[in-house]
């Protein structure tokens, strides 16, 4: 008998996060990048596997009750259906023009994290980097110095598995770590944290990053074919800096450096025929269950004007409020008020998330597959989210074949207009 995660590989319903790697008691699961898919799949040790379960039990591929996670974090469910619960938000930039300039957009974070561990609030940092030996691939790590932290800055559009490194977390001396992660992140770890108080404890602070999705490697494969450049020849590759929304910035062995705009660098990150499948049915854009989210605030109003880089903020309780109101009157980062209404407007995939995720949902229940089990409430999809459902469904399933996809890439017009209207009600 063997572990039942492998229902949630096999049906599709791996988010790639790494929560099942670091939670296994026996070392068993190990994340490893399947060449095909080109996405992370755990791979399970047979003759190390107890069938604990512990691993599906907390994979939050399958399940995520928000209900009780928010209840037991927070007290209360939300009674902002797209936001989640919360206190306050805002715009802000890091005061460090070098970290603002160099960061995805604003580097709040980035600010964040180093004033926490300066004035003694956290010990280290859960983040990621790109890995040095393998520049196309992503890297965890728990950032100790300030130097750390900011290499871990910039979005990663990839696969990222934060969540294995809980096992470092857990075994690790009695240290204050924060944690920087997309929703799927924070969703293992609060299922773990109810469970477990040691961790619960020892993670002081949950940083998530708005997401409307992730990619699998092949889009960046893709990008890299477009301008011919070989991965071999790639030395280091920073998918957002240079200002806001900024540049990809490949630099090859041979000292040269690729300045790609980024709406040019990230185009086919609309397209989702590069996103990992469970991404589809996701309701999560704001990492409802972090203790503060950050994102691009894609306002109109600031749009047409900003270039070095704000971030939109939500503090989610009174710890981080209290933090926030801290560096910014010691003048480490600078932040204004934010109407919920404007934070709403900051992106097309806000009420796609409630509402064309719940048609998703419905369509994979015809088809007879397992769908995540959530515990939440939705918004009731009209119509077009349900036309708009089958299009990704059936688009994602005739992309899994790699000779399809290249082709549906083609496409890429025709998508993008369909989903920049999936926020209207």
């Amino acid at each position: 008998m063997i572990t039942k995660l492998t229902e949630v590989i096999d049906n599709g319903l791996c988010c790639n996060c790494g929560t099942c790697e670091g939670v296994c008691p026996t070392n068993a699961i190990k994340l490893q990048i399947d060449r095909q898919k080109k996405e992370y799949i755990p791979v399970i040790d047979k003759s190390k596997c107890n069938n604990c379960n512990l691993c599906f039990n907390v994979c939050p591929g399958h399940n995520v009750n928000y209900k009780e996670l928010n209840e037991f974090f927070f007290n209360k469910e939300p009674e902002d259906l797209l936001i989640g619960n919360y206190l306050n938000c805002y715009l802000g930039y890091a005061n460090d023009k070098d970290i603002r300039f160099n960061s995805s957009s604003g580097g709040l974070v980035t600010s964040i994290l180093i004033y926490a561990l300066d004035k003694g609030i956290i010990d280290g940092a859960l983040v990621t980097r790109m890995s040095k030996e393998n520049p196309l691939e992503p890297e965890p790590f728990i950032a100790r110095t300030r130097d750390e932290i900011i290499s871990a800055a910039k979005s990663k559009y990839c696969p990222v598995p934060v969540n294995k490194l809980l096992r470092e977390v857990l075994t690790s001396d009695d240290e204050k770590i924060a944690v920087v992660g997309l929703p799927c992140h924070i969703h293992g770890i609060r299922n773990i944290e109810v469970k477990n108080n040691f961790l619960k404890n020892k993670i002081v602070m949950h940083l998530g990053i708005l997401c409307s999705h992730n990619d699998t490697f092949w889009q960046t494969d893709s990008l890299l074919n477009k301008w011919n450049i070989k991965k071999e020849e790639v030395r280091e590759i920073n998918y957002r800096g240079d200002g806001w929304p900024g540049n990809m910035i490949i630099k090859l062995k041979n000292g040269e450096i690729k300045r790609i705009p980024f709406s040019e660098a990230l185009s086919q990150h609309t397209l989702w025929i590069n996103t990992i499948f469970r991404c589809l049915f996701c309701p999560d854009l704001t990492a409802e269950l972090s203790d503060m989210s950050f994102g691009d605030p894609w306002i109109p109003e600031i749009v047409e004007t900003e270039n070095k880089g704000q971030s939109i903020v939500i503090a989610r309780n009174k710890n981080v409020n209290l933090l926030l109101s801290k560096a910014l009157n010691e003048k480490q980062i600078h932040l204004t008020s934010l109407s919920s209404e404007l934070v709403k407007k900051s992106g097309f995939m806000m009420e796609s998330k409630k509402r064309d995720i719940c048609a998703r949902i419905s369509i994979r229940k015809l088809f007879g597959k397992p769908v995540p089990i959530y515990h939440t409430s939705f918004q009731k999809p009209a119509l077009k989210n349900y036309l708009r459902a089958i299009f990704v469904y059936l688009h994602a399933v005739l992309s899994s074949k790699s000779i399809l996809k290249c082709l549906m890439t083609k496409f890429a017009s025709i998508e993008i207009k369909l989903f920049r209207i999936s926020g209207d009600n």
